[in-house]
């Protein structure tokens, strides 16, 4: 095994062993003292379906690391602004989200999360979670993407679809330890 996919794997270890121990509980949106049109059940085949929310984000133990892990998006955020972020995510999406490019001195382009950097070295988590940690003195160029890694929903959901959504979203309050 190769020094950056043991990294990867001491790295990525923690967060497998809290999932392997312990079960997502979703919630009544009431416990948020928000009222929440919608049906957060259809809501969550959007999410698991055609919404494709999986391929970036996480919640419990299933899903990419890719995006923020959204176990808790319930308790973080009011149903309002979960509809602005699926519609609007450029006005939304924060700066510890947004995507880090790097180009090497060869022209290659990887484009992930960025993990860490210092002086010397840039780290970045890939979309199918290798970590990648590149020397700054092999790099043409290194910086976060402008635009939002999220695509907007808007055009993709219909209206009712957007509101199932958010009421699941809206519902998702964690992950409890037995």
């Amino acid at each position: 095994m190769n020094p950056s996919t043991l990294f990867s794997v001491l790295i990525l270890l923690p967060a497998l062993s809290l999932a392997a121990s312990a079960a997502f509980v979703p919630s009544s949106p009431a416990a948020n003292n928000e009222q929440v049109s919608g049906n957060a059940s259809r809501g969550q085949v959007i999410f698991d379906g055609k919404g494709n929310c999986l391929s970036c984000h996480r919640v419990a133990d299933q899903g990419s690391y890719m995006g923020p892990d959204l176990s808790s998006i319930g308790d973080t955020l009011k149903p309002e602004e979960l509809h602005k972020t699926l519609v609007s995510p450029d006005a939304t999406v924060s700066p510890q989200n947004r995507l880090y490019r790097v180009i090497t001195n060869d022209g290659k382009a990887i484009t992930g999360r960025l993990l860490n950097q210092d002086i010397h070295i840039v780290q970045i988590l890939t979309s199918d979670a290798h970590l990648v940690a590149l020397k700054k003195s092999s790099l043409r160029s290194f910086d976060f993407i402008d635009t939002a890694p999220m695509p907007s929903y808007r055009d993709k959901l219909t209206t009712a679809e957007q509101t199932d959504l958010v009421a699941y979203l809206a519902s998702l309050r964690g992950v409890i330890k037995q």
